[in-house]
């Protein structure tokens, strides 16, 4: 998901060592001037997928039931996301 929305890797750096270190410390960021065009609610879901401890991670319907996905879009291509709540809704009966 970070990838889709920014176009670049969350962990980043070409060292491998310091790549590896920032990926067993989920170390990234939103500083990049992309991610002044990303809502808030797609952070804070990322936020909660890019978690250490798998308890404390989002599961897959948590996901689901997130704001960011139960919002409705602003851009007219919103097939994938409709697609999306009507699988949910389908599932949740």
């Amino acid at each position: 998901m970070y990838i889709l929305l920014s176009g670049s890797p969350p962990f980043y750096d070409e060292d491998n060592f310091i790549l590896f270190e920032k990926i067993k410390n989920v170390e990234y960021n939103f500083h990049a001037p992309i991610w002044k065009s990303i809502s808030e609610e797609a952070k804070d879901l990322i936020s909660r997928l890019l978690v250490k401890d798998p308890e404390k991670r989002l599961t897959p319907d948590d996901v689901l039931m997130h704001p960011w996905f139960m919002k409705e879009s602003k851009t007219k291509d919103i097939g994938a996301m409709k697609d999306m709540r009507a699988w949910n809704s389908k599932r949740q009966k």
